[in-house]
């Protein structure tokens, strides 16, 4: 009941009694009168003291979603630093950092006699453009933490060099980068198209495996497990298989 509720029962109930009252003496009107104020001074206190207690509760709950929010931001840098540690370990240590396996591995064209005047442009581009690449990485570092700035760089990288060997990977990192910044729209949007466009490369497993997280945040429970199958069914080597494996034990299927 509000305060003033209270106050105006109370004087109404004071009221009340005046005709009552007529027939008592003084004194004894007097002890009534100084009850009925107590009473009244007895919820206003009260009143008081449920304010303050609700002044407490609020800024403790104002304290526990802020611990929670740092909780959470502490919760998804770690997680991708793990997750930058362990595509660093699949790529091995024949490529240059970040490079996709299939640009480790390739063949080099045999040398020609024009070589010596094509060479040095073609190695200029490659050194810019995984400058380009390892720029836009950086700022996922968890010395930086520039998530959004990491998403446009990525953007735009992809955009530059639809068709370079590094851009599967700009695709998954700028899943990643959004992934990290609970934009799960544009997260998943990017996870699909490494596993569209690019189904034999090394993050397409891990791509797969958070389009299953996603999904599964999402509520569809279905689609999730139809993505941690597929993972388990073409890419039963890759670490994602092992995950997929516990979500699903974890979806019951």
């Amino acid at each position: 009941m509000h305060w003033r509720q209270i106050t105006v029962l109370g004087l109404a109930a004071l009221l009340g009694g005046t005709a009552a009252a007529q027939s008592m003496s003084t004194e004894q009107r007097l002890e009534l009168l100084e009850r009925r104020a107590s009473r009244i001074t007895e919820l206003t206190l009260q009143l008081d003291e449920m304010r303050r207690d609700n002044r407490e509760l609020r800024g403790a709950i104002e304290n526990l979603t802020y611990e929670i929010e740092q909780l959470k931001r502490k919760q998804r840098d770690i997680y991708l630093d793990i997750d930058q540690r362990i595509s660093g370990l699949q790529g091995g240590t024949a490529a240059p950092p970040g490079t996709s396996a299939s640009m480790a591995t390739a063949t080099p064209e045999p040398p020609t006699s024009a070589a010596p005047r094509q060479q040095a442009p073609a190695a200029t581009d490659r050194s810019r453009i995984q400058a380009e690449y390892q720029a836009a990485y950086a700022l996922l570092s968890p010395q930086q933490r520039r998530y959004q700035d990491a998403a446009k760089a990525f953007a735009a990288f992809v955009d530059k060099y639809p068709g370079d060997p590094l851009t599967p990977n700009a695709k998954y990192w700028l899943g990643e980068a959004y992934y990290v910044s609970q934009q799960n729209a544009p997260a998943l949007e990017a996870f699909e198209q490494v596993v569209a466009d690019h189904p034999g490369d090394t993050k397409a497993p891990g791509a797969l495996y958070k389009i299953g997280r996603l999904k599964e945040a999402a509520g569809d429970r279905t689609a999730a497990r139809a993505a941690y199958q597929r993972v388990l069914k073409d890419y039963p080597g890759a670490p994602a298989a092992g995950l997929s494996r516990q979500r699903l034990q974890k979806l019951g299927g």
